[in-house]
């Protein structure tokens, strides 16, 4: 959780919790991107607000927007709406997007989470490469979900190794991948209103955001309760050929 004092997060804290530099967040507020602290005295405090919005930001970017486009599309979005509403929309996308589970961590703390000498500086490599873990230009590295910490270091700690860990994510991730896309073709087909686009004002939005979320919580239950019925039958079937069947007395 953000180290907020009373008047907020400073500078440096909210570039921390963020896992980006100082100077990446100057930058977003002289682009525009990034409305700027508030004041108390000669000291800026940040709110969450600002952390919502930099996940916003990094997102975009990582899908291909350059500053300018991200700034177009935060400037369409908040065109006729106040920012209250356009960080109620924010917050949506950031629980859907998986932003609450996302933590920082320096080099310490990270080895910490795991079995001593299980990771290398290669398996690192290659789960930065899978998108697990990735290095801020603070020296910190940023876990998008610390679920991942959590479950891959019970493995590792039962035995697993570690690339068979990744091997198993790299699989499992292509089978979530197709399993996403039908239920989001589900949301654009029978949820996604035909004109949006021409009349997405800030309530629409937020209605979208919303609907969208349910339906990632409802694809969430519904793909752990397949994934239980599987195992169930699965198991049963291993279970069954590994214990011979009870004798009967003659």
């Amino acid at each position: 959780m953000p180290r907020m004092e009373p008047e907020g997060m400073r500078l440096d804290d909210l570039a921390r919790e963020a896992g980006v530099a100082t100077t990446t967040v100057r930058l977003y507020q002289n682009k525009g991107l990034l409305p700027g602290p508030r004041l108390v005295g000669r000291t800026g405090y940040f709110d969450r607000s600002h952390l919502t919005r930099l996940a916003l930001i990094g997102r975009l970017q990582e899908q291909g927007f350059s500053l300018a486009g991200i700034g177009r599309v935060l400037e369409a979005w908040e065109e006729g709406k106040d920012l209250a509403d356009l960080v109620g929309v924010e917050q949506q996308l950031d629980v859907l997007l998986n932003r609450s589970h996302e933590v920082v961590l320096d080099a310490a703390e990270l080895l910490a989470r795991f079995p001593a000498g299980s990771l290398t500086p290669d398996l690192i490599q290659r789960a930065a490469a899978l998108g697990l873990v990735e290095a801020t230009d603070a020296g910190t590295f940023r876990v998008p979900d610390q679920r991942f910490l959590e479950t891959g270091a019970t493995l590792i700690r039962l035995g697993v190794p570690v690339g068979v860990v990744l091997d198993e994510w790299a699989h499992l991730s292509r089978v979530t991948d197709e399993i996403a896309r039908r239920f989001i073709g589900v949301f654009e087909d029978h949820l996604l209103p035909p004109d949006w686009q021409h009349d997405l004002d800030s309530g629409r939005a937020a209605a979208l955001a919303a609907t969208l979320a349910q339906l990632h919580q409802t694809a969430g239950q519904v793909l752990a309760a397949a994934l239980d019925a599987s195992v169930a039958r699965e198991g049963s079937k291993r279970l069954a050929a590994l214990v011979p069947p009870p004798t009967t007395a003659d």
